[in-house]
């Protein structure tokens, strides 16, 4: 018998069945080398978006050599796939970790959600996602590949500074399924719009509301003054590029 009843819940399948639903070009398997290696190994074709799942990678990636392994199933491991009409943007990842904590935070808005630049997302001082955005051009084609890991029902145990949505909702509020669906319903639409604005500048709301949510991070030791057009941080008058971060 389970100890508890997320032990029975796989999140890469749970999401399947959303996807299914849905009508969205989807690949789930149970186990990979990488979502975002097999995405881009399989391409898209002829959709317009493709996505793929999985409950667990055995060589997940995160930025640089960082790799990302969880339990078995407790989190959404997935590479979101779209070709674009450009080259993307030096302000695109700034977009996509927007799309991602807005859809966080519209579900569940008593969690205190923060982006940490250039790719993670924080609750308090402990990290519960991260994302690791690829780009392949093919002749005229244009892909991007977002691979996004969230610890949803346990995070890695062995990393002391990370979280899990579960581990952060009061202990009387079950995770909820159709609270899940509202989050991918979301995420989907804030994503479309990041990767149809995927080569735009930042405008005016983009970059108050990109700031805001970065310097709700308590780990920062300064916050920041500003974000301009071009994603770059501003603080104690020094600018600090997105793209060297």
């Amino acid at each position: 018998m389970s100890e508890s009843p997320l032990d029975d819940i796989l999140i890469g399948k749970m999401t399947y069945a959303w996807a299914q639903n849905s009508q969205i070009p989807c690949i789930y398997r149970e186990s990979v080398s990488s979502t975002n290696s097999i995405a881009k190994e399989q391409g898209l074709g002829e959709n317009d978006f493709s996505l793929y799942l999985a409950d667990q990678q055995t060589l997940g990636r995160g930025r640089g050599q960082n790799t990302w392994t969880t339990e078995k199933g407790a989190a959404l491991l997935s590479t979101w796939c779209f070709y674009l009409n450009e080259n993307p943007a030096v302000t695109f990842p700034s977009r996509v970790g927007m799309a991602l904590v807005k859809a966080l935070q519209s579900t569940w808005v008593y969690i205190p959600f923060a982006l940490k630049a250039p790719n993670d997302v924080y609750i308090g001082d402990k990290k519960c996602a991260g994302l690791l955005i690829e780009t392949v051009t093919q002749g005229n084609e244009i892909s991007t590949f977002i691979g996004l890991g969230l610890n949803v029902l346990r995070p890695p145990a062995e990393v002391p500074n990370a979280t899990s949505l579960v581990d952060e909702m009061p202990k009387h509020l079950p995770l909820l399924g159709q609270d899940w669906v509202r989050f991918l319903d979301r995420f989907f639409f804030e994503l479309t719009e990041a990767a149809q604005l995927a080569s735009e500048e930042l405008s005016s709301t983009d970059r108050e509301n990109l700031k805001q949510l970065l310097n709700r991070l308590t780990l920062l030791k300064s916050k920041y003054d500003d974000v301009s057009e071009n994603g770059d941080l501003l603080t104690n008058g020094n600018k600090i590029p997105w793209n060297q971060l």
